[in-house]
């Protein structure tokens, strides 16, 4: 059982088709996230979504766009029974150890703290190497998905992060989960 499981949004448990999502239109689950995460909900009483939402910053996202996003994610999560705790994101590129940015820890700072998690018992799944990094500086488990970015960081990944699983999608990752836990 875990503390906690973090899940990264675009490439992990959505779609990802332009790099930033603007629109609530463009928004669209992978057709297996929900049953990923049910089989996923065995092994925690918590998700979070953790984000990198940098397009604030540059005027590529519209904040009132994001939270109509999160609001709906919010409320399909809610419709199945899925206890999403929240979702975090960073709206700059502020990357320092401490920084609300992936790989900083900020994020699951404001985690740990408002939901008294002890962070080495959780688990971060993400498509992107800064997932891993902060898996690696919070000494979490860790899983990597080839969907979304994962293809093109998957090299850089294996040579410098200590991932605990790869896996094709989501979905396979909640089946394989039981490889980390050994």
């Amino acid at each position: 059982m875990f503390d906690a499981i973090f899940l990264d949004r675009d490439g992990t448990i959505s779609h990802d088709p332009y790099g930033y999502i603007n629109n609530l239109s463009d928004y669209h689950f992978f057709d297996y996230t929900f049953k990923a995460l049910r089989l996923l909900h065995r092994y925690t009483d918590k998700f979070f979504i953790v984000t990198n939402q940098s397009g604030i910053s540059t005027g590529k996202i519209d904040i009132n766009n994001l939270e109509n996003i999160h609001s709906f994610i919010s409320n399909e999560f809610e419709k199945r029974k899925l206890p999403l705790k929240n979702i975090y994101f960073s709206d700059n590129y502020d990357e320092d150890y401490f920084s609300m940015r992936k790989p900083g820890i900020g994020m699951f700072q404001k985690a740990s703290k408002e939901f008294n998690l002890e962070l080495e018992n959780c688990l971060m799944i993400g498509d992107s190497i800064v997932d891993m990094q902060v898996g690696d500086r919070l000494k979490m488990k860790t899983i990597f998905l080839l969907t979304g970015m994962g293809n093109d960081y998957i090299d850089d990944v294996r040579s410098s992060c200590d991932v605990n699983l790869v896996s094709n999608n989501l979905l396979e990752a909640a089946k394989d989960i039981k490889l980390i836990l050994q």
